[in-house]
């Protein structure tokens, strides 16, 4: 898959948003630290250290039970979400506030694309003249001040967004994050997206995925 990314920061600044491609690119996770980001690699390595253990080993298990309404490839998505949100919870944020993380796991399999999901990410398929979202988080929460939605790693429970898609060659999915106005979508090419703010004052991120 091929990644285009683009972004604003206005008055209101989000922590910078990293893209990781691991796995022999299988795996791609978006991550944004709220804290330090010398803890990404060990979210890095809890994630991706469960997802490959699941591809190898059909029987790995977890003390988090599968969900019926999802695929198994996005139950291994969200496992491996709430494995790194158990670790960071209970070891770096147990005293004191340590760091929390938005982030977006994506896992391909052959034609089907697994994600999970937590804090203020969207995601929606490119169709011929429309987007269909697939899901959409945090963008209805904080009119006044721009604050993460929901993080890895900072309270007890956490809410994660899952699910699944199948994939055909040239399929294109937009994942944004939004804050103060939204992105006027004009038209999507195989190597750009004419997206636009609706506000100049809007900050904003957004990456174009096209599967090759």
């Amino acid at each position: 898959m091929k990644w285009l990314t683009r972004s604003s920061q206005q008055n209101l600044k989000m922590p910078a948003t990293q893209i990781y491609h691991l796995l022999d690119n299988q795996m791609t996770l978006v991550v944004r630290a709220w804290g330090s980001q010398e803890f990404n690699q060990k979210l890095i390595d809890e994630i991706s250290f469960y997802l490959s253990s699941a591809q190898a080993d059909l029987d790995v298990t977890s003390p988090f039970d599968f969900r019926e309404n999802l695929s198994s490839l996005a139950n291994k998505t969200r496992i491996s979400l709430l494995l790194a949100h158990d670790f960071f919870y209970k070891s770096q944020n147990k005293t004191e506030f340590a760091v929390g993380f938005e982030a977006t796991v994506f896992f391909q399999n052959k034609n089907e694309l697994a994600w999970s999901s937590v804090g203020r990410f969207s995601l929606k398929k490119v169709r011929d003249l429309y987007l269909q979202t697939l899901f959409d988080c945090g963008t209805d929460r904080d009119e006044q001040t721009l604050l993460p939605v929901e993080l890895l790693g900072a309270e007890k429970e956490v809410e994660i967004i899952s699910g699944s898609v199948f994939l055909e060659t040239q399929t294109q999915l937009l994942l944004t994050s939004v804050f103060g106005g939204d992105l006027v979508f004009e038209s999507v090419s195989a190597k750009q997206a004419n997206l636009q703010p609706i506000k100049n004052t809007m900050t904003y991120w957004y990456s174009l995925i096209t599967v090759d």
